[in-house]
């Protein structure tokens, strides 16, 4: 069978059909997640005990990769020898327990972090016969030990019975009062949240029930060490996704409460997070610092830029070949019984097709599988491979629907991007540009990388004549520009020449027209009310800059504003 044979039988046909039931893991029929991810090399990084971050955007792979790691964990206990039980929690989850009031304080931060202290227990308790290597119908005959008695006394105290057959829960853990009030005391916080229903101010109070046993925090930590240990000197790993979804202001107190009970205990965390969006400390009154220190407490990894098509041509190609081979081959292993399996993707593609999509995808797996569903089924020859054409009808029409509704969502964000589509893909006819660091801070500029129709390409690069300068390159979504029905041929995408050019050109001037300098964002900032008029310097003070936010700093000259 020829390869345009082969990519238009019925049976590659079905396949690319439940290829879309695969694009977001939580809801994908796949049994085993590790089978199907591509590039393991980064799962061996997270196979350790150290407290880790992992950074990506939407469509990254960060919920994929801890599934794919939590089987991993079970594939790899050895029985003969103490475990890791991996416990993946949904932050999404607990959304509801959040109260509608802007203050932030501990008592709001305890009560999500009740709830996965409390789906820890029930986890641990569906699992014991596993953790101590009991059949599933055997009973628990083999706890005749002192272990068992030790067992009853840490799980009573942490609100659990054993009536001698099976574990039950009375009710809640609830974190003593005094102790709320002491760390709230600490952190010089309010330990009485209040929010409002109707209009009317109403006191928050704690819940309480029958049977709840009242901890502290002190208490619970060593509880929940003994508790490991009991287990077989079990190593909990927890798998908290969607960390983001926690609003930001909340997050470094919920940090602070995991550093308190569980950083110095047998429990490994692997958290992960969109950057931008992600804030696990912060100092607060008198210079008190409160949270996870990255590099200290808990390591960042990133999955953002790892494949990028303009950087790396052959690396980028053959992840995504795995990717598309690794997701096939879980729908129907058949497929491949007489493939080329190196060179599968080219079957699939023309050669400037190929280039196209890798480059359209920027480094998100996901914009990949929606990108290579969509050019597939809008050839109008189904006779042929995917051509040119394919890929930018592809491009415009995920743009437009999952991209654009977000950004014109948000008026501000949208004026950001059409300006900035303006100047760089219609007036320099390029599709990368240079941005100062400290620009790269301004919240609407992470906004649009969050929303993944700005893409970072490089960090911290500088010009020999241009003194205590680093520069970040960005590249447009492909997306935005088809979409405007711009040829990209017109366009210049060559991303090593703009950074080459930074430290061979010698005419300073040429180096900024590369560059989206102070003019653009003063002029944006005046236009959109981000910006006032600072007196000292006479220059437009970004009123989203923390140093005004906090201390009413102007950001470009550093002095006090006046109200």
């Amino acid at each position: 069978m020829s390869e345009i044979d082969f990519i238009n039988s019925q049976q590659v046909k079905n396949a690319i059909n439940k290829l879309a039931n695969n694009i977001r893991t939580e809801r994908s029929t796949v049994e085993n997640l590790l089978n199907i991810y591509a590039d393991k090399s980064i799962i061996d990084r997270l196979n350790n005990h150290n407290n880790q971050i992992i950074y990506g955007r939407r469509g990254t792979g960060k919920t994929h990769l801890l599934y794919a790691f939590q089987r991993l964990i079970f594939e790899s206990n050895n029985p003969n020898a103490s475990k890791r039980f991996p416990i993946y929690l949904d932050l999404r989850t607990y959304l509801p327990l959040f109260t509608s009031s802007s203050s932030i304080n501990v008592e709001s931060s305890v009560l999500i972090f009740q709830a996965i202290i409390n789906d820890l227990i029930d986890i641990l308790i569906n699992n014991l016969k596993y953790i101590y290597d009991i059949s599933e119908y055997g009973g628990f005959n083999s706890f005749e030990n002192s272990r068992i008695e030790k067992l009853k006394n840490i799980l009573g105290r942490l609100n659990v019975e054993f009536n001698g057959r099976e574990f039950k829960r009375l009710g809640s853990v609830e974190f003593n009062k005094e102790e709320i009030k002491n760390i709230s005391g600490s952190l010089k916080l309010n330990t009485s949240p209040e929010f409002t229903v109707d209009g009317k101010q109403e006191q928050k109070n704690n819940f309480i029930e029958t049977n709840v046993q009242y901890l502290s925090f002190n208490e619970i930590s060593k509880l929940l060490e003994d508790l490991s240990l009991e287990l077989n000197d079990t190593k909990i790993v927890f798998l908290l996704d969607e960390w983001s979804e926690i609003p930001l202001d909340l997050q470094p107190y919920l940090s602070e409460l995991i550093k308190r009970v569980f950083i110095s205990s047998n429990y490994t965390f692997k958290v992960a997070a969109i950057p931008y969006r992600s804030k696990f400390r912060e100092t607060i009154h008198n210079d008190l610092k409160i949270g996870l220190e990255e590099g200290g407490d808990i390591f960042p990894i990133t999955l953002d830029n790892r494949y990028i098509y303009e950087i790396d041509k052959v690396g980028t190609k053959n992840f995504y070949n795995e990717l598309l081979i690794n997701h096939l081959k879980e729908i129907d292993n058949t497929l491949f019984n007489n493939v080329d399996e190196i060179r599968f993707i080219n079957y699939f593609f023309a050669n400037q097709a190929l280039a196209e999509i890798l480059i359209a995808s920027a480094g998100i797996p996901r914009d990949f599988i929606n990108l290579f569903i969509l050019s597939y089924n809008n050839r109008n020859n189904v006779t042929q491979r995917i051509i040119l054409k394919n890929i930018r009808n592809s491009t415009t029409e995920w743009y437009t629907s999952d991209k654009k509704e977000e950004i014109d969502k948000d008026k501000t964000t949208r004026h950001l991007f059409e300006e900035l589509v303006n100047l760089v893909i219609l007036t320099k006819k390029k599709t990368h540009f240079l941005l100062p660091q400290k620009h790269s801070d301004n919240k609407f500029i992470k906004k649009l990388v969050d929303l993944r129709v700005l893409h970072l390409r490089q960090k911290g690069i500088s010009h020999r004549h241009i003194p205590n300068k680093t520069y970040d390159v960005y590249s447009i979504d492909y997306g935005s520009y088809t979409s405007l029905d711009i040829n990209k041929t017109t366009l210049s995408t060559d991303f090593s020449e703009l950074v080459s050019n930074l430290n061979t050109i010698e005419d300073i001037r040429e180096t900024r027209s590369l560059s989206i300098e102070d003019d653009f964002f003063e002029k944006f900032n005046l236009e959109t009310g981000q910006g006032i008029k600072c007196s000292k310097c006479s220059k437009t003070i970004d009123i989203n800059h923390l140093a005004y936010i906090k201390q009413k700093i102007c950001n470009n000259c550093f002095e006090k504003v006046e109200d």
